[in-house]
């Protein structure tokens, strides 16, 4: 009765019975994937972000917000974005590093180009006798040599042509004639010319006149002298000539080395050094050494 008594209950109730385990006992464990690192915001920035932050600054001259604006919209691919706090410390503690940027941006030596492969086209005004005049300029951007300096009576795509073809003849075929988007420059007939003649048209883009540099150094260069005396009463094409001789022969450039355009064009240094001459023309604002061939 006593034996058979305990098996009989253990069979009827068998969970009052049974030895308790860590099953029955406590909840399954929490299994939680790690939590993915998301953007922080006080993490230390890359040293290449500080450089451009200061890079973008020194070029565009703009504030903490603009600068932080360029920064997102072209290197926001890379993962790394900045606000404008950031951006406004970095410029007031590093005040002289961006100055600095901009000297060795502004001393920077342009780049070399194949003498006879661009050539940079513009027009340009000046005032004789009280009157607008308008010149057509061609630039060399190799050699810096004026092509052509010539006093146009209007726009047309036919004159800018005839232009061209004399230079063609003197010089040769460029790969490339770059000018700005004004229109007379971007008309059919010019361009199916350029293509008739398998010269390629390059055009700079709105408000870049630095994308055609060469030519518009050269005007500032001619319009800083022809601002210095009055011309009235003289005949324009003749001043024009006088100044082309003297850039292309007499005046020296400092990114050709101390050598003239002529120079540079010809292949080779004028060594006639015991037969220079002391020329001057226009008052004494051009003036300079002309060797003789």
């Amino acid at each position: 009765m006593r034996l058979w008594l305990p098996l009989l209950f253990n069979c009827v109730f068998p969970r009052f019975t049974r030895k308790p385990n860590a099953s029955t006992l406590y909840h399954k464990p929490i299994k939680a994937a790690a939590p993915v690192q998301g953007y922080c915001k006080n993490r230390k920035k890359p040293q290449w972000v500080v450089y451009k932050v200061l890079y973008l600054a020194a070029i565009s001259g703009y504030g903490s917000g603009k600068v932080a604006e360029l920064f997102n919209q072209r290197y926001s691919h890379r993962g790394h974005s900045v606000g404008k706090t950031f951006v406004y410390y970095q410029m007031k503690n590093q005040h002289y590093k961006i100055r600095a940027l901009r000297r060795s941006i502004k001393n920077k030596h342009p780049g070399s180009v194949p003498v006879d492969q661009t050539w940079g086209m513009d027009l340009t005004t000046v005032t004789l006798s009280k009157q607008q005049k308008l010149a057509l300029g061609i630039v060399d951007h190799g050699s810096r040599l004026s092509i052509a300096l010539r006093e146009l009576k209007s726009k047309h795509s036919d004159v800018f042509i005839v232009e061209i073809c004399q230079a063609i003849r003197q010089l040769g075929l460029p790969e490339f004639i770059r000018t700005d988007n004004e229109s007379c420059f971007n008309s059919r007939w010019l361009n199916g010319c350029l293509k008739l003649l398998r010269v390629k048209k390059q055009t700079s883009r709105v408000a870049c006149p630095w994308m055609n540099g060469r030519i518009e150094r050269f005007f500032g260069t001619f319009k800083e002298r022809f601002r210095q005396l009055d011309f009235s009463g003289c005949h324009l094409q003749n001043e024009l000539n006088i100044y082309r001789v003297w850039y292309n022969q007499v005046r020296t450039h400092s990114n050709l080395t101390g050598l003239t355009p002529a120079d540079v064009g010809s292949d080779k240094q004028n060594k006639n050094r015991d037969k220079a001459q002391w020329v001057s023309s226009w008052q004494g604002v051009l003036c300079g050494y002309y060797f003789p061939e």
